[in-house]
């Protein structure tokens, strides 16, 4: 059975919301100890976005916001 548009958008808006705010992003990379280059290698972006995403100048879209927000919770259960 396929997602309704309502369903996808709905689905898209919750995890933008689970997103943390950009100085907790880069806190929960570092408490990691992971560098920039190596996230974005684990979600498929590139050292240069998750850098921006971090300094709150762009954020995430598509695949790469729930890759992100998935590698960000995954870091935060881990700590």
């Amino acid at each position: 059975m396929t997602a309704t548009v309502t369903e996808q958008i709905r689905s898209r808006l919750r995890v933008r919301l689970d997103l943390p705010a950009p100085a907790r992003r880069r806190e929960v990379r570092e408490r990691a100890g992971l560098s920039q280059q190596e996230l974005a290698d684990v979600i498929g972006s590139t050292r240069q976005a998750v850098s921006h995403w971090e300094m709150g100048s762009r954020t995430p879209r598509g695949l790469l916001l729930a890759r992100y927000v998935e590698a960000i919770r995954a870091l935060q259960e881990a700590a």
